[in-house]
């Protein structure tokens, strides 16, 4: 008897662990088709590149059985966005694109420049990227450098393409006088296709991040996201991306003739060459200050505005108002989620509740992270009711986040303070002691007090009845 029970554990464990196995859901992972060398369909018509690399690592890390879905590349955009792509694999971040996506940690830094035609070389960039001179610029539909020309340079004729082989075929057919393309995709195509190439970088647009992203709200598929890339090693993207990145920039046969014939040129028109230069780098600094400017304005990790960016704003918001609504909200138990979770699974945290209240406050108002934990929101010429529901609105929100496995909840406290009367003396100090007081009543709720009228104070516990009580 025992000899039969114990074989048939031997036999019945194996099929669960299989069983098991064949459970785990597949992602599915979107990218464009032919963007060499990062994500493309080979002559064997199997995905490859670096991306596609990237992501079979992800799988070989985790276990996780990945599937690509390679489109052109606006189309991918949508797989995502309509669910028949789990993740893209990897794309910058725009404001359009943060309508409907949400990102995951960085993969890898990209240049893109402007690619002209020998035709062109002898026009001044000024002169060419204001329009003045006729011209026909090939991009990618729904690439970021799409978006990129339209809001620099609307006044250029743009052609636009389904991927970068098609738009680089066009410029080697002579269909297009101009491109703009990521410095690496420019080499790939210019190293690995025979013949002549008529192009050449003359000005770096941008550099960005590529990072994966999901559709808005995944919070379950980030976290799962951010676990399995924290396993892949620093030797591991190294030997992908060597694999890929050993192109070097590829200079074009009739460089040297042109820069002799330049070069005799310059001795008659250094006066305006220098024009030139000093106009194109005075615009590079005014694009690099506008960049700088947002990213020192901006918490990388949510979204919101700073701490820096939310008190240069603060005082004026307080005071060119009738009424001002003044919250501060911090996370309940963040330290017990950092020591149980891990520090990933925090920063994970914060970004779900810093998603949430970008999400529900509306964009004219002011937000900021302004602590670890802690973020603060103004609202000018709110009403009291209005007020109350923007608190119970974000405490359930926030509450209903799935993010752990485990079925722990993340709960937030949070006090406001409602000011009648605009005042310059108006500061975070009453809408913390609501805070605290807040935490001090079991967490999860919001506490609300009138300013300069009648005190009054609301608390909403767990359930779903909100209490209220006098505050002396």
């Amino acid at each position: 008897m025992y000899r039969f029970l114990l074989l048939a554990l031997v036999v019945w464990l194996p099929v669960t662990f299989a069983a098991s196995e064949s459970k785990r859901e597949t992602l599915v992972i979107a990218n464009s088709k032919a963007w060499k060398p990062f994500s493309f369909i080979n002559q064997k018509g199997e995905p490859d590149g670096i991306l596609v690399d990237y992501w079979r690592e992800y799988s070989r890390v985790t276990g996780t059985p990945v599937r690509f879905l390679l489109l052109d590349w606006e189309e991918s955009l949508q797989a995502v966005n309509d669910g028949r792509a789990d993740v893209h694999s990897g794309l910058l971040w725009s404001l359009s694109r943060d309508e409907f996506l949400d990102y995951s940690q960085p993969i890898m830094t990209i240049d893109t420049q402007l690619f002209v035609s020998r035709d062109l070389l002898n026009v001044d960039m000024v002169e060419l990227l204001s329009g003045k001179h006729p011209f026909l610029l090939g991009v990618v539909q729904g690439g970021f450098e799409h978006s990129f020309v339209k809001r620099n340079y609307p006044q250029i004729n743009t052609v636009a393409y389904s991927n970068n082989a098609e738009m680089i075929s066009a410029a080697f057919d002579g269909d297009i006088d101009a491109f703009v393309a990521d410095l690496q995709v420019a080499n790939f195509y210019f190293s690995t296709t025979q013949g002549t190439h008529q192009f050449s970088g003359v000005q770096h647009l941008y550099s960005g991040v590529l990072r994966p992203a999901v559709a808005e709200g995944n919070n379950a598929l980030l976290l799962q996201l951010a676990r399995g890339i924290a396993k892949i090693n620093t030797e591991a993207k190294h030997r992908i991306f060597s694999r890929w990145m050993y192109i070097e920039t590829v200079y074009p046969n009739y460089l040297v003739p042109t820069l002799s014939a330049l070069a005799i040129i310059a001795i008659f028109s250094y006066l305006v060459l220098l024009r030139m230069t000093v106009r194109a780098k005075t615009r590079e600094l005014e694009l690099a200050n506008r960049e700088l400017k947002h990213l020192s304005e901006t918490d990388q990790l949510t979204g919101l505005g700073n701490r820096y960016h939310f008190y240069s704003q603060f005082t004026q918001r307080v005071t060119r108002a009738d009424t001002v609504c003044v919250m501060l909200l911090d996370i309940d138990d963040f330290k017990q989620i950092n020591d149980t979770y891990g520090h990933q699974v925090g920063d994970a945290v914060i970004q779900a509740v810093g998603a949430k209240i970008k999400h529900i406050v509306e964009k004219h108002h002011l937000t900021g992270r302004i602590g670890g934990e802690e973020f603060a929101v103004v609202c000018s010429d709110f009403t009291v009711e209005q007020a109350k529901r923007l608190a119970d609105t974000l405490c359930d929100s926030i509450r209903r986040l799935v993010i752990f496995d485990d079925g722990s909840k993340v709960t937030i406290s949070l006090g406001c303070a409602y000011y009648l009367r605009s005042n310059q003396e108006i500061s975070l100090s009453h809408a913390d002691n609501l805070m605290y007081q807040a935490k001090a009543n079991g967490k999860d709720q919001w506490n609300f007090k009138l300013i300069d009228g009648v005190p009054a104070n609301s608390t909403t516990p767990k359930s779903d009845s909100i209490n209220s009580r006098e505050i002396s």
